[in-house]
């Protein structure tokens, strides 16, 4: 029996270490991180942004790239219908914008398998810039964005760069839950690993010279998988570019979304995890003392353990504050702290269910993902159709 505790002690310990080491390493990238000068050379641009559906606040979002301090940039808006809801506000921000500044594409949905590459093909395909920004709908940023992406990108050898992102808006249970998991999960994670040494390339925010694209296989090579960010990124490093994380971040927008929404998204994401590195997706739960303490009590229900189980809850609590206040740059509102533990909690279902199985419902398409995240057509049934649409 204390054979056991002193082992399910140590356990938690471990993974309490763990947790602690991202945490640190993500504020101190983060305290470390100055921006860019100014590039002295200011290529064209094209910010390209595939649309599908309404995303929270995407009026707003759409507007802050109209703002941009950037002498010499496009936006190109795609859609894969007119009967898209996201049309109509797409067509009337690039009437508003002008030819001059914004466009909008309809796309041809079957060019690729993943949806949104389909979208990027097209999009690339009318750019006229010599740099290329993929940028998502829910994704705001400030004036100095294109300046800061700019001057990491003129650095010699460097070929792509993705933006660490903050979590904001949240004005409903799951949208909260949403912005906690990017705050205190995602973007510690992302900005951790660059730190150390290993590059994670996220879709949300990623930049790209459009000449290293092409010599990669362009959009067109990933066009049959669901993690085509990761992808293109592994692709630049094997080819020998720099791949590097922009530690400015942008705001990832979540206003109203449900609970439901959440666990369907990032029960994708755990997927797509573990279909892209099973061993390091087993070995997830370790970031998360509470999740260990949570099993190493259940396990066993002593004392030692209780108290384990409160300080881990402790540490995941303070952490999650920590993280969320340099990304957002203020504190976070007080209701945070018991919603760490039911992040942790969901987060570890969601991880049980990625392990159960590969099969996704997303946007109304159905597939099974292999190796890489190759994406395999499944039959549709009403019921996948319905969970599709509403977990887009």
């Amino acid at each position: 029996m204390h054979g056991l505790q002193a082992s399910l002690l140590g356990l938690t310990a471990v993974s309490t270490a763990l947790y602690l080491t991202m945490v640190t390493a993500f504020v101190v990238a983060m305290a470390r991180h100055r921006p860019p000068p100014n590039p002295h050379h200011r290529p064209r641009v094209s910010i390209l942004k595939p649309l599908a559906g309404i995303d929270d606040e995407l009026e707003q979002n759409l507007a802050s790239f109209a703002e941009l301090d950037y002498p010499d940039y496009e936006i190109l808006l795609g859609v894969a219908s007119p009967d898209d809801r996201a049309y109509p506000i797409a067509r009337e921000f690039a009437e508003r914008a002008g030819h001059h500044r914004a466009r909008l594409i309809v796309t041809d949905a079957d060019a690729a398998i993943n949806r949104k590459v389909a979208q990027l093909l097209a999009l690339e395909q009318a750019a006229s810039g010599d740099l290329v920004v993929v940028s998502d709908s829910n994704v705001r940023v400030g004036p100095g964005h294109l300046q800061c992406i700019v001057a990491e990108l003129a650095s010699p050898g460097v070929a792509c760069v993705s933006s660490v992102f903050a979590g904001s808006g949240e004005r409903t249970l799951g949208a909260a839950l949403e912005n906690l998991q990017l705050n205190a999960f995602n973007a510690p994670a992302v900005a951790a690993a660059f730190t150390l040494g290993h590059t994670i390339t996220v879709g949300k925010s990623m930049a790209m010279w459009r000449d290293a694209l092409r010599r990669i296989g362009g959009f067109s090579s990933v066009a049959d998988f669901l993690s085509e960010d990761h992808l293109l990124g592994r692709a630049f490093a094997r080819a020998g570019y720099a791949v590097r994380v922009s530690l400015s971040p942008v705001d990832n927008r979540n206003v109203s979304g449900s609970v439901e929404r959440m666990i369907a998204r990032h029960t994708r994401w755990a997927q797509i995890r573990c279909a892209l590195s099973p061993l390091t997706f087993a070995l997830e739960p370790a970031l998360s003392p509470l999740v260990i303490a949570t099993l190493a009590f259940l396990a066993l229900p002593v004392m030692p353990l209780s108290l384990s189980l409160v300080g881990a809850l402790a540490v995941q609590a303070c952490g999650a504050v920590i993280t969320s206040s340099v990304l957002r740059r203020q504190a976070p509102r007080w209701y945070w702290l018991p919603l760490e533990a039911l992040r942790s909690y969901l987060l570890f279902f969601c991880w049980l269910r990625a392990c159960a199985s590969r099969r996704v419902a997303w946007r109304g398409y159905v597939f099974q993902l292999a190796r890489d995240t190759r994406i395999v057509p499944c039959e549709t049934d009403a019921r996948d159709r319905v969970h599709g649409v509403a977990r887009a």
